[in-house]
């Protein structure tokens, strides 16, 4: 065989945990004896797994999969075996050879080609577009591997420790990072679960199921108390529960604040970005809303954005705002690795818990009229909601008469 290439049986071995690589054992009349590879020199049986074919580029080995028959895993491996001693006779008398690794995209060139392929299609948000940006990206920083077929278990592992321990993601944005990382790998042509095993999955993709934490009333209050430039998108969010993307599209022409139900009416703008969940809807405002917008309305004819910047852009710093303005209103926790940072921004204050307060409390003012709720909060998923539900009272009682 050229020794620039070996011929790899990829299997588990019996009575041992894992898979293993193996060279694979010839008949006397040159066929692949199935069922067998040796490690370090000793012949060990393994029923189940399929054929590799390696090379180096490099110090690196690149490895290409042939599938599970050994007749035509033999047959593709000659067959680039040819091609190489060709080639190397070719270079031997002087000639040029030509070489058609041009041919093998890379795991960059699979990036772009997959970042390209979601913002084609119909619909997609920007925040869809920004979250597999950043998987792409980080993956590529710090993947080790130029092909895809050099993607190992070590490289996915190194990724979901780096974006947990170096970009501070929470094990839940992990998870879902690491769950649309297995996408991409699917793009790449790659089977993620011959790449991970099944327990460093489990592993990759838990994490703690957290109870919904919401404000109270009085750290609201401080919040818009403390705020110079940003007390009417606290109170809004406060008592409309809109998503951090709905409230950066909101436009003046999104507001019914004449007759019986006030409302802000959401909907997709051209340029501005996506509904979630494809389903335009009115939330009814409070009537302390109402005063305080109409009195934005007439300091601000010119302004299209309701909550965009000085410039009148959309605002992508709102979540910086909040932890200043918690900082500014005393209210940082002191023990998180946020308040411990140099940056001392509280990791407790997020845009999001706005919305977990808005549908927490309604839930409890409607009786746990989950229709309606759902209706003002534009939630498409029954679970999601559920989760928000507060005990019922009897619980209470029942607790006190069983202890």
């Amino acid at each position: 065989m050229n020794s620039t290439l070996t011929l790899l049986r990829y299997a588990p071995i019996e009575g041992k945990k894992g898979w293993r690589r193996g060279a694979v054992v010839l008949t006397k009349n040159g066929k692949i004896k199935p069922e067998v590879m040796t490690i370090g020199g000793f012949e060990v049986r393994c029923t189940n797994g399929r054929y590799l074919m390696r090379r180096y580029q490099g110090k690196l080995p690149v490895y290409t999969k042939l599938g599970k028959d050994p007749t035509d895993a033999l047959n593709r491996f000659r067959a680039e075996e040819t091609k190489l001693n060709a080639r190397a006779t070719a270079e031997a008398a002087g000639l040029e050879v030509v070489s058609d690794d041009n041919s093998r995209k890379t795991l960059k060139q699979y990036a772009a080609d997959f970042l390209s392929m979601h913002r084609s299609l119909p619909h997609r948000s920007d925040d869809s577009e920004r979250v597999y940006t950043q998987i792409t990206s980080s993956f590529l920083t710090v993947c080790k591997a130029s092909y895809p077929e050099q993607v190992t278990k070590d490289d996915v592992i190194r990724w979901h420790g780096w974006m947990r321990g170096q970009q501070g993601y929470s094990d839940r944005t992990c998870s879902n990072y690491y769950k649309s990382l297995r996408g991409f790998l699917r793009y790449c042509k790659l089977n993620p679960g011959e790449i991970i095993p099944t327990g460093t999955h489990r592993l990759l993709q838990a994490y703690t199921k957290k109870t919904p934490n919401s404000y109270e009333p009085e750290v609201v209050q401080k919040l818009i108390d403390a705020s110079t430039d940003h007390s009417l998108l606290w109170d809004f969010a406060y008592k409309t529960g809109l998503r951090e993307g709905e409230l950066m599209m909101l436009t003046r022409y999104d507001l019914r604040l004449s007759g019986l139900k006030p409302l802000v009416h959401l909907k997709e703008r051209d340029g501005l970005g996506t509904i979630k969940d494809l389903e335009e809807r009115g939330v009814e405002l409070h009537p302390t809303l109402i005063p305080k917008l109409k009195a934005w309305l007439e300091a601000n004819p010119k302004k299209v954005l309701l909550f965009g910047t000085d410039g009148d852009k959309q605002d992508r710093k709102m979540l910086r705002a909040l932890k200043r303005d918690a900082r500014r209103a005393g209210l940082n926790c002191g023990h998180c690795k946020g308040c411990l940072s140099r940056n001392d921004e509280c990791r407790e204050f997020t845009l999001h818990r706005f919305r977990r307060t808005y549908v927490t409390r309604m839930l409890v003012a409607t009786g746990g009229d989950l229709s309606t709720v759902m209706k003002q909060s534009g939630h498409s998923d029954l679970k999601s909601v559920m989760r928000y539900l507060a005990p019922k009272s009897q619980l209470t009682s029942a607790l006190a008469q069983a202890f």
